[in-house]
């Protein structure tokens, strides 16, 4: 049960935490950087949401005649931005909290994008993890420790915000320590970076999962080889290595390596959950990193086939977490996010997805809103090992079945921001270049991942962004154009 406003106002934590809030905002020049960061790192770290504050502190910062982050630490620099992007993510458990009982807007991924936007100012915030960027250049990524570099990129990736050039110099320092094994990186700061740059879409070389690959087969091997247990030493939580076998399938790159410990680490060798839940300290997979390892599954059954890998009999059943039990993986934990990040099941209509498949049925498109494709579907006609009931899998926006052809109406939530390449998108989309970056915009890792699993099944997918449909302006005869020049140029039509 929530607290009320009253008993909220008493508690002397609050008050004490009210207090220091009021004097950093009244007089921020007289706290030296470290002690700004420790204030906003320990809101972010206990939960506690104060926009006022962190607005007033990304303007002193980055304002006119701020102090900039050029005297900040590696990990002064890394916790300041971890704490801007927990206070928008922390929103999101709000909204959890509050369950059926409020009527959102937004959900997911665009509520967190939205409510650093609307916390901080979009202009604002951006422009501070530009000057962040800029100042982690400038200061040397060969300072930041692992913790350091996990922390900063994980905040970019929260708040869809991608910096290229900072990014590539990230991946040449993550690749560079890994081939010298000069510092132990945790499996959560190696999980928390790949996914990071599978999130947002970086477009890493491949050699960083090939790297990946050989330096994890050495951390986990123990005295008896590589099993669980030696990997349940390096990796804290199983989310971790569904996240990074999330990553891999985004990436596209299936080590042999690599993918028999992620798949190890998850689901053992023995087909005995419960053996692996002891291992792990954990009461089983959560629902996510179940949902993970279908689309895991059905992209490396087909792109690597040659793997072999394969799911427990069974399974899920026995794997997920205890209905009724005390989960023991902390809440509102980063990891958590890539639920927000993979899901590809969808069942939301939008005012603008329900303007557009009108638009289609008049100039003669059948299609219907929500098509869902379960297991079942995917597993008799590829034979991918998937759950024996159907379970619903992937969804398109608007489908017309017989032909096999599929609109994405892609909303803000399926794009990052490119904050090294500004500009307003140009060339209008087609099915050649619907990938390419238009001015900031950039597709995110989650919608690369879905179009190519789509793909793969047979389905012509035809991607609409946003902000193309709504410069129409409502004009019937624009848009019916439009959507027959989309329709055109897909050889199923």
């Amino acid at each position: 049960q929530r607290p009320t406003k009253d008993a909220i106002m008493k508690d002397p934590i609050t008050e004490c935490f009210a207090a220091v809030a009021s004097e950093v905002m009244r007089r921020p020049h007289e706290f030296k950087d470290q002690e700004l960061k420790d204030v906003l790192w320990s809101f972010s770290k206990i939960g506690v949401r104060h926009p006022a504050l962190f607005q007033k502190m990304a303007k002193h910062i980055v304002g006119r005649n701020g102090r900039g982050f050029a005297s900040f630490s590696s990990q002064g620099l890394g916790n300041t931005l971890w704490s801007f992007a927990k206070q928008a993510q922390l929103s999101q458990e709000v909204i959890d909290a509050l369950g059926d009982s409020v009527k959102l807007v937004s959900t997911g991924r665009l509520a967190v994008y939205e409510t650093s936007c609307l916390d901080i100012g979009e202009d604002v915030i951006k422009r501070l993890f530009v000057r962040a960027a800029e100042a982690g250049m400038d200061t040397g990524l060969s300072r930041f420790t692992n913790q350091d570099l996990s922390n900063t990129v994980w905040a970019y990736s929260t708040l869809g915000l991608l910096h290229t050039v900072f990014f590539k110099q990230v991946e040449k320092e993550v690749v560079s320590r890994m081939k010298q094994k000069r510092v132990k990186f945790r499996g959560q700061e190696l999980a928390n970076i790949l996914w990071s740059f599978a999130t947002l879409n970086a477009q890493p070389d491949e050699t960083i999962v090939d790297e990946l690959s050989i330096y994890l087969t050495s951390l986990c091997r123990g005295k008896n080889g590589i099993d669980v247990q030696s990997i349940a030493k390096i990796f804290g939580q199983r989310q971790e290595l569904a996240n990074l076998a999330w990553s891999c399938a985004v990436i596209g790159r299936y080590p042999k390596e690599l993918m028999n410990i992620l798949y190890m680490g998850l689901v053992g060798t023995s087909n005995d959950p419960e053996h692996t839940k002891q291992v792990f300290n954990d009461n089983g997979l959560q629902k996510s990193s179940i949902m993970t390892l279908y689309y895991v599954q059905v992209a490396a059954d087909i792109e690597a086939p040659e793997l072999k890998l394969s799911l427990p009999t069974g399974f899920p059943n026995g794997w997920g977490e205890g209905e009724g039990e005390e989960h023991k993986h902390a809440k509102g934990d980063e990891n958590d996010l890539i639920e927000m990040s993979s899901s590809m099941l969808t069942l939301t209509v939008s005012r603008l997805q329900k303007g557009v498949s009108k638009t289609f049925d008049r100039i003669g498109f059948d299609n219907i809103l929500e098509h869902v494709i379960d297991t079942n579907e995917i597993k008799d006609e590829y034979g991918v090992q998937l759950p024996q009931s159907p379970k619903e899998f992937l969804s398109i926006d608007i489908a017309n079945i017989g032909k096999k052809i599929g609109v994405e109406v892609d909303g803000p939530g399926h794009f990052v921001c490119i904050l090294d390449k500004p500009g307003k998108p140009t060339a209008p989309v087609s099915l050649k270049n619907q990938f390419d970056d238009r001015g900031e915009n950039r597709v995110n890792g989650p919608t690369i991942l879905k179009h190519r699993l789509l793909t793969h099944l047979g389905w012509d997918i035809i991607h609409l962004p946003y902000w193309e449909y709504q410069h129409l302006k409502g004009d019937k005869n624009k848009e019916m154009d439009y959507c027959q020049g989309l329709l055109e140029q897909s050889s199923k039509w």
